[in-house]
């Protein structure tokens, strides 16, 4: 059990470093929406949202990785580089989990996982933290109460390489939608849910 959280909270960390070190570049001139069938859901994308140019050169990727700014989770573009961590929030756009729905996870897959105590968190959520010993040790668990199906957001500590990360996720048109962002933006959670929802939505039209 040991080696699995190890491998749960190495896996955190990585992803969490590559989307904080890899800001998105200077907005592109050409503003034009890019047109790609994203895991097989069509898709046109604002290029201001890209991290780089590279990712919106494939017209059919298995996942996309965008950034947008909060609070309306409009294109970061050109501001990305120069933004707080906590005003960013990083997309990946990837294909459905046949498995097991975003909302669903905070019951079948992190209940038995979580301590007893119940925090509250000002933004009104619930506030719960993983067992020692479990695949998710040293970890925290917020979500909407009762069962976090509205929203929820694992989060960890920050360390001397990387800063404090949290990851959500959300089912948006056919589509899984991974969050990654700062926990000063928990506090923005309907506005950020909102927001993606939004963002994602309008890629289709």
């Amino acid at each position: 059990m040991k080696a699995i959280a190890v491998t749960s909270l190495a896996a955190l960390a990585l992803a969490a470093g590559a989307f904080w070190l890899l800001r998105a570049p200077p907005a592109r001139e050409d503003a034009a929406p890019v047109s790609l069938a994203v895991a097989g859901v069509a898709l046109r994308i604002d290029p201001h949202l890209a991290r780089a140019a590279a990712d919106l050169a494939n017209p059919a990727p298995e996942e996309l990785d965008l950034v947008a700014a909060l609070p309306d989770l409009g294109p970061a573009g050109d501001k990305a580089h120069a933004m707080a961590l906590e005003k960013l929030v990083f997309l990946t756009l990837r294909r459905m989990d046949e498995k097991v729905e975003p909302r669903d996870k905070p019951m079948r897959l992190y209940a038995r996982f979580l301590s007893a105590a119940i925090e509250v968190h000002p933004a009104g959520l619930i506030l719960r933290s993983f067992e020692p010993g479990s695949p998710y040790q040293g970890e925290q668990l917020y979500m909407t109460p009762p069962e976090g199906r509205a929203f929820w957001a694992r989060c960890a500590a920050a360390t001397q390489a990387l800063p404090a990360t949290c990851i959500s996720e959300v089912r948006i048109g056919g589509l899984d939608i991974r969050l990654r962002f700062a926990p000063e933006a928990l506090g923005e959670w309907e506005a950020m849910t909102a927001g993606v929802v939004r963002l994602v939505e309008g890629m289709g039209r």
